[in-house]
């Protein structure tokens, strides 16, 4: 009866990690570092997510600045696309929706799902080298 427990426990713990969970599917309020805030939907999954304001345009993080900031599109040295910072920090503009600066293109449906599969595909390929032996 133990080993059949065990077996159980066992394999709802490994199925659990393998679920891809979606993002939380509310309205989520976000800090800058001046103290101002916004809300903004979280999308994706454990395997690539993004941030979302109400009118569809995509916001990272800055690591330079720590302000959230609109997202554009860039090619890494292997040519795979990446999110990073526009420069322009999300602010709200009275009681309208977030806006983007104009000259920041939107960053499309299409192109996060080409970023969302090859992230996949790169979690799929990954090959785990031995560990070499130590004298």
């Amino acid at each position: 009866m133990k080993l059949i427990s065990l077996i159980i426990i066992l394999l709802t713990v490994f199925t659990m990690n393998l679920k891809a969970v979606p993002a939380a599917p509310y309205l989520i309020t976000f800090a800058q570092p001046d103290g101002s805030t916004f809300q903004a939907h979280l999308k994706g999954d454990e395997n690539f997510s993004w941030i979302e304001t109400q009118n569809k345009q995509v916001l990272v993080k800055s690591k330079n600045s720590g302000f959230f900031e609109f997202a554009i599109i860039e090619e890494d040295e292997e040519r795979r696309m990446k999110l990073v910072p526009s420069g322009v920090p999300v602010i709200k503009r009275g009681q309208s929706g977030l806006r983007v600066a104009p000259g920041i293109p939107n960053v499309t449906r299409e192109q996060l799902g080409k970023m969302w599969q090859s992230n996949i595909d790169e979690k799929r390929n990954i090959k785990l080298i031995p560990a070499k032996n130590s004298p």
